[in-house]
């Protein structure tokens, strides 16, 4: 996922003084599965030795895989979930102790690396690790490679219901289009919406020009009205399948997972490009169950059974051992692996810099009450 999310740097501010002082996502046709210390945060009961506890997106854990690694290790995993990565960097700065494994984009891992918020991976006790492709490493998240394991990942792109919608279905305007008012959707992460407002203008997501990002507040601030809402990734399939929206930003899985249950859906990677990332597995800095961290993330690696996470939920895998091994179907796709022409049209985000307290205040003001 998403594959796949974004905070303030406000908040990363009073973090790292704090400290200083002491980015489903899922395809539905395989499974349905499956707080407060901060705003936003889970609250989490201690666990016992024995006990791995893994935070992660709603719906993006391979069936059976928790329960296969416990079947092989005698090491139960606890699952937990969170919709937006405001809960979950809220929850891990409130106690880094409560996770064992967590989830997250890769600018949420770089924050948490910042922050001091996560523990040095020993890549030692992941022999599996060899199995991920160099070009998916030594990312601007994690420049010297020390924090963070690839998982799965995708693009962000929308969903259309062409029965309701004609006109421009592979292109950004159509979510700013007002003969849908009320039928439109957006993700709530800040970075996600900026960067499809700058894709609609012709700018880069990842854009420092405070001219460009002023003209795309603009463009945000005239989209709102018409807004169902922003809503997370689950929240917006199931809208979509229900025909409550008719179009959406979406993460692939998501989108891809919302035309198995609606044939009147179509996830699109517009024409104007889109943003990829990559999710990430990061070990919280306090994690008491750190050994049983590492099996748990040498058993993911295993090719066949990142292949099998990968076609269940319609995701492209950085393990390159893996991808032989993957449903044909999925492999083949043109929304999972787009062809290079796509690609081209396609951007990671990149460190923002200054422009990060731009982007949040920009968030701050679409999503403040009227």
């Amino acid at each position: 996922m998403t594959e796949k999310r974004i905070y303030t740097a406000v908040f990363f501010i009073f973090l790292i003084a704090f400290l200083s002082v002491g980015c489903g996502k899922t395809p539905e046709k395989e499974k349905e599965k499956k707080k407060q210390a901060l705003p936003g945060a889970t609250a989490v009961k201690k666990e016992k030795s024995g006990t791995l506890t893994l935070y992660i997106w709603e719906d993006y854990i391979g069936s059976g895989t928790l329960e296969n690694f416990e079947k092989e290790t005698g090491v139960h995993v606890k699952e937990i979930n969170f919709k937006t990565e405001d809960q979950m960097l809220g929850t891990i700065q409130s106690d880094l102790s409560s996770f064992d494994l967590v989830v997250a984009s890769g600018d949420a891992a770089r924050e948490m690396i910042q922050a001091k918020l996560l523990a040095p991976v020993d890549y030692s006790k992941i022999p599996n690790f060899k199995h991920i492709d160099k070009k998916y490493l030594n990312q601007r998240f994690d420049p010297k490679q020390q924090y963070t394991v690839p998982y799965l990942m995708g693009q962000t792109g929308m969903v259309i219901n062409k029965k309701h919608i004609k006109e421009n279905t592979d292109s950004w305007k159509v979510l700013w289009d007002k003969r849908y008012n009320g039928k439109l959707a957006m993700l709530p992460e800040p970075f996600e919406v900026v960067a499809a407002a700058c894709k609609l203008l012709g700018y880069s997501i990842n854009t420092t020009n405070p001219e460009e990002l002023a003209a795309a507040k603009k463009a945000l601030l005239e989209q709102k009205p018409i807004l169902h809402g922003y809503h997370d990734a689950q929240t917006i399939k199931n809208l979509a399948i229900e025909e409550t929206i008719w179009a959406a930003q979406i993460y692939s899985g998501e989108g891809l997972a919302a035309m198995d249950k609606n044939e009147n859906l179509e996830y699109v990677i517009p024409r104007e490009g889109a943003p990829v990332w990559i999710d990430l597995f990061v070990i919280p800095r306090d994690a008491r169950h750190k050994e049983d961290a590492y099996r748990f993330l040498n058993y993911i690696l295993r090719p066949e059974v990142i292949a099998s996470i990968a076609s269940e939920f319609w995701y492209a895998t950085p393990n390159k051992a893996a991808k032989p091994m993957m449903d044909p179907e999925v492999l083949e796709s043109a929304s999972v692996y787009p062809p290079p022409e796509v690609n081209a049209r396609c951007e990671f985000f990149s460190d923002s810099g200054e422009a990060t307290r731009i982007i949040q205040a920009i968030w701050t003001e679409l999503t403040a009450e009227n």
